[in-house]
Order: C-alpha cells, then sequence, then structure tokens
C-alpha cells in the first residue's frame, strides 16, 4: 500500500525513548480520487472528492424539463471535473437517483418525482467515457455516507435508518453494516407505507403515503395551505419556513409542530420493524432538527413501548444536505476495496 502510495509514512507523535524513531502510517487521502453524482428535481451536483470525502472540486447543472439536454449537460460537467485527472488514480464516478434504478445499467425504472420512466440514465452519462460508472438511490447512498464518512475516531453505526427528506422522502437501511436493498433494489420504501388510508394523492399512485405528509413538498404544501397564497407573495421553501420559525413566527412554528408529529409515526413504524441503534435524518430535517426534535420525540413515545426506545437515538445528518453526494463517492470507494479484496491472493 505504501508503494501504490494509498499509505504515507510520518514521524510518531510520540518520540521513542531509545533507538530509531517510530513512524505512522496514515491514509493518503489523495492518493484515490471519485467523482460523484447527484441529481434532483432542481438540478444536478457534480463533485470530485477525496479518500475523506473531501470535496476537491464541484459543479451545479441546472434543471431541465427535457431530460436528454439535461443529462447532456452533466455529462459535460463530469468530463470537465476530471479530464485532468490521472486514470490511475480515478476510481470512477457514482450516481444517485432518486426512485428506483437499475444499479448495474443506470437505467431509470421509475422516478416518479422527476417525471422519468424508463430512461437510460447510465448509458448517457457514460457515453465515450472510459471510466466505471456505479448507480444506486439516494435514500440508499445517504445511509452509505453516514457509515463511511463517520466522525473521526468515532465507531460506526452497524444498524441505523437514514431518512432523505426532499420533494419525496426515501429510507436507507443499515442491517449489522450491510446495506438493505432487497430483491430488486426497492428495499425500504418507507416513504410509501400508508399513514392514511383515504389521505392525499401521492405520485406513486397509491394513497396517504407518509412522504406525502413529512417530506419537504409536504411541509412547504402545508405552510401554503394555512397562510394562503397571496399573489404579491412567493411561497416559501424548507430553509425559509426553518428561518421564519428560528424568528418566532407563530405560523412556521405551527406547521413545524404539525410535519413533526408525522414523522413521529413513520419512525414509530421504522423503529418496530428494524429496532435500529439510530434513526439519521438529512436535508430540510437536519438543518431545522433542534427545532422539531422535541415534537417528533413526543409523537414516538406515544406510539412505542418504552423498553424500545432505551437504546434509540434521533440524530441529524453530520453531512447535512451533502450526505446523498458523499454517498455516491463511497459507492465508488466501497466498490473499490471491496473488489481489491476479491482480487487478493489466498493466504
Amino acid at each position: 500500500m505504501i508503494k501504490a502510495g494509498l499509505v504515507c509514512e510520518s514521524p510518531s507523535e510520540r518520540p521513542a525513548r531509545v533507538g530509531r524513531q517510530p513512524l505512522t502510517l496514515r491514509l493518503n487521502p489523495q492518493a484515490l480520487i471519485a467523482a460523484g453524482v447527484e441529481i434532483l428535481g432542481t438540478g444536478a451536483r457534480v463533485i470530485t472528492a477525496d479518500l475523506h470525502g473531501n470535496i476537491l472540486a464541484q459543479r451545479s447543472v441546472p434543471w431541465e424539463l427535457d431530460h436528454m439536454i439535461f443529462l447532456v449537460r452533466v455529462r459535460d460537467a463530469i468530463r470537465a471535473l476530471t479530464a485532468h485527472l490521472n486514470p490511475k488514480n480515478f476510481l470512477g464516478v457514482g450516481v444517485s437517483l432518486p426512485g428506483t434504478i437499475h444499479r448495474s445499467t443506470g437505467r431509470v425504472i421509475a422516478a416518479e418525482n422527476l417525471g422519468w420512466f424508463d430512461i437510460d440514465v447510465g448509458g448517457i452519462l457514460s457515453e465515450g467515457s472510459s471510466a466505471r460508472f456505479h448507480f444506486g438511490n439516494d435514500a440508499h447512498l445517504g445511509a452509505l455516507a453516514e457509515r463511511w464518512f463517520c466522525e473521526p475516531g468515532s465507531r460506526p453505526l452497524e444498524n441505523f435508518v437514514y431518512v432523505v427528506l426532499r420533494q419525496g422522502l426515501g429510507t436507507g437501511v443499515m442491517l449489522d453494516g450491510s446495506l438493505l436493498r432487497g430483491a430488486t433494489g426497492e428495499a425500504c420504501e418507507f416513504g410509501h407505507t400508508t399513514l392514511f388510508a383515504d389521505g392525499r394523492r401521492c405520485p406513486c399512485g397509491s394513497v396517504g403515503c407518509w412522504e406525502e405528509y413529512a417530506s419537504q413538498r409536504a411541509l412547504e404544501r402545508l405552510y401554503l395551505e394555512k397562510r394562503g397564497a397571496p399573489r404579491n407573495r412567493p411561497a416559501p421553501d424548507a430553509d425559509e419556513i426553518i428561518r421564519l420559525a428560528r424568528n418566532g413566527d407563530p405560523l412556521a412554528l405551527g406547521v413545524l409542530e404539525e410535519t413533526a408529529g408525522y414523522l413521529g409515526i413513520g419512525f414509530a413504524n421504522i423503529n418496530a420493524v428494524f429496532n435500529p441503534e439510530a434513526i439519521v435524518v438529512g436535508d430540510y430535517l437536519a438543518s431545522g432538527w433542534d427545532l422539531m426534535k422535541d415534537w417528533v420525540w413526543n409523537a414516538l413515545r406515544s406510539r412505542a413501548p418504552l423498553r424500545q426506545l432505551r437504546l434509540l437515538r434521533l440524530l441529524p445528518s453530520r453531512h447535512g444536505a451533502d450526505s446523498t453526494l458523499l454517498g455516491t463517492v463511497a459507492l465508488v470507494l466501497s466498490s473499490f476495496f471491496a473488489s481489491s479484496a476479491e482480487s487478493r491472493p489466498a493466504a
């Protein structure tokens, strides 16, 4: 690993009393570089990052209704960021999408919140490239980032559920250190479990789905419904609602409290099924977690036996809105190290 440049030697912080100065082995974070792409209904973010998840360069691509125009622009951004990289150090590209995606080919089967169905995203992005591409669901990759890029010196979580809250609501489940994907890669779609049997119509075609009450889209819609929609006042987004709540706005606080109640119901269901050590929340909820956590806990405690909650922690993502994006990097790195282990000669 030293010859390959993956590990570097440096003097130990504890000098030797006698003999040679001891050396410490450390990973060389920039020995390997990965690119990551996060596709959302508002556009795409493209990055390069090192082994520690430090973002080295990034570009944004605005959303286009024409998926072909949009994906070609994303492809151009990938090429612009990776063209100068040494092929020996560049491991490949990870791509995140909301919805159901074929992991090996990158074909989107259904991404309702993007309005995409049966689109060869992988073929378009990888055209003309020799790089390896890896694809995954946004919530699954958010969970991978939380485990891969944990707090330095801390023990990675083994059993937890990552909840991504955007225009939709997704969940990624890590059990005994392994990501739960299911037979077709669609496991753990808790956002489409039923909260109310006769509830709101969901883009997935069902009614009463959890994401229709607890997602970012749901939060913004609820605020608009309660405030009304004067023509001279734009609809606020989740960040603005949280800002208003921090300033004591009673309407914003009420909307956060109601949404927190719906989140607590969903968390109770997750806890009953998986018995996790933690539920990690990302995106808008991470930024407003300090305002909402007590309301979420109240709803959760009213629906779960206390014995089931003794070890449970509710945590905001340490990566905030970057969790899924860093998950694309973790996907590339985990694939590289897994293949390296498989190719190593048996002892």
